[in-house]
């Protein structure tokens, strides 16, 4: 891999499994020094020993307004700068809309949407200096409902908010010379999806609708973002890029 990042720093949340661990990673290849935040410290430690030259950790809670800031904080103190932002972790709850709490909607509502607004807010004034990228992580959820319902009503209007914010956000901070993008991944083979992936019904039943036939993978995702985060893509701003195999083509 080209080392397209070379010089840049990079905070990706919800870095020690799936989707921000293979983004964290494609960075790092690529030159970039990132700093990684999420719950569990183990994960993240596992990651960072991937390539701890490049690959340091701090251990946040994202929905947490201390540890969130401590997070962005420590990824300015190590590198002086920060190039790239994305808005990876996420929490989920599958039950019909009467059975969530109030709590679980709440804790939702925190971690999807209003975290990401807040990391924003807070790591303006540093993105704008370097005139660098965000890059927020959605879900198909956000824009398709197929039937059955699956069971995400809060989760999948979080995600929808993030998408809307996203498109705003791009006109109002693309003056300033930063650029937001959404990528929004379709069933993908992580942790937090690890319930729908055994579940071998419904698993043949969504990859019978998904034109390239399989579940995606985590580093499937990555490599749209890290494009996203490149000079490659410095004329894309606005957009959410779906990367779902095109199952949304069925819906």
């Amino acid at each position: 891999m080209a080392a397209d990042l070379a010089g840049k720093s990079a905070l990706v949340t919800g870095g020690g499994t799936g989707i921000g661990k293979a983004t964290a990673l494609r960075f790092a290849a690529a030159g970039c020094r990132v700093v990684i935040c999420g719950r569990r410290e183990a994960p993240l430690v596992d990651t960072c020993r991937a390539d701890s030259d490049k690959i340091s950790f701090v251990q946040a809670d994202v929905g947490n307004d201390n540890e969130r800031s401590a997070a962005l904080s420590a990824a300015m103190e190590r590198h002086g700068r920060l190039d790239i932002l994305v808005n990876n972790a996420a929490a989920e709850t599958t039950a019909s809309f009467v059975d969530h709490t109030e709590e679980q909607i709440e804790r939702l509502l925190r971690v999807n949407l209003l975290a990401p607004t807040m990391m924003i807010h807070e790591a303006f004034p540093h993105l704008a200096e370097t005139k660098g990228c965000i890059i927020n992580v959605s879900s198909a959820a956000a824009r398709y409902q197929g039937m059955p319902p699956a069971n995400l009503a809060p989760y999948a209007s979080t995600k929808a908010g993030l998408n809307q914010l996203s498109r705003v956000l791009a006109t109002e901070l693309g003056p300033m010379g930063i650029r937001v993008n959404v990528v929004s991944p379709g069933l993908t083979d992580t942790e937090i999806a690890a319930e729908a992936i055994n579940n071998s019904e419904f698993l043949a039943g969504l990859t019978a609708i998904t034109p390239l036939g399989r579940v995606g993978t985590a580093d499937d995702i990555a490599r749209v973002i890290y494009f996203l985060a490149t000079d490659e893509a410095r004329w894309v701003t606005g957009q959410v890029i779906d990367a779902s195999g095109g199952f949304w083509l069925s819906n």
